[in-house]
C-alpha cells in the first residue's frame, strides 16, 4: 500500500471517528485537540451550543484548524469562505498556544459567530462577499474601509458570554 493512501485513509478515519461521537456535523476539525475544544464548548456553554445548532441548520460547513492568525497577533480568525449558494465552506484558525482552554473555547465561539453572520447571508460565497458584509456590519477601521481585519459586536458578545458560562460567572 502506498504511504499516501495510508495517510488519506488514516485522516479519513480520524475525521469520521471524531465526528461520529458529536451531535453536530457542520462544525469540524481534523485536529483532535481542536475538535475536543469544540465538543467541550458545545457541552458546557449554552451560547456555544446555540451557535453550533444555528450552523447545523444552514448550508455552511465550518472547518476549524490550529494555526496562527496575523503573524500571531490575534488568537483566532476566519481564514476563508468559499463555495456556492448551495454549499459553502468557512475555514477558521485558532492558536492553541495563545491562551488557556476556556479562552480558546471562547475564541472559537467568537469565530463561530462570524460564521453565523456569513451563514445568514446566502449570497456570500467568497472573500469579496465577506468584505462587503463586514464593511456594512463591522466596527471601527473595518467598517470605515480602512482595514481587512474586521470585528463585530455580536462576535465580541458571544465570546464574552461563552467565557462567562465556562467560568461560572
Amino acid at each position: 500500500m502506498s504511504p499516501w493512501l495510508l495517510v488519506a485513509v488514516s485522516v479519513s478515519c480520524l475525521w469520521m471517528s471524531s465526528e461520529s461521537t458529536a451531535p453536530f456535523t457542520r462544525v469540524r476539525s481534523m485536529d483532535p485537540y481542536v475538535f475536543a475544544l469544540v465538543k467541550k464548548g458545545y457541552e458546557r456553554s449554552p451560547t456555544f451550543q446555540g451557535l453550533v445548532d444555528t450552523l447545523q441548520r444552514t448550508n455552511v460547513v465550518v472547518v476549524v484548524q490550529p494555526g496562527m492568525c496575523a503573524g500571531g497577533r490575534i488568537r483566532s480568525c476566519v481564514v476563508s469562505v468559499n463555495g456556492s449558494e448551495r454549499d459553502r465552506h468557512i475555514r477558521i484558525k485558532v492558536d492553541p498556544a495563545h491562551t488557556i482552554e476556556s479562552g480558546l473555547i471562547a475564541a472559537l465561539a467568537h469565530e463561530l459567530q462570524h460564521a453565523v453572520e456569513v451563514a445568514e447571508q446566502p449570497d456570500i460565497v467568497d472573500r469579496e462577499g465577506v468584505m462587503k458584509l463586514y464593511r456594512r456590519i463591522g466596527m471601527g477601521r473595518c467598517g470605515q474601509g480602512l482595514s481587512d481585519e474586521c470585528e463585530t459586536s455580536r462576535a465580541l458578545l458571544a465570546e464574552r458570554a461563552v467565557l462567562s458560562e465556562l467560568l461560572g460567572r
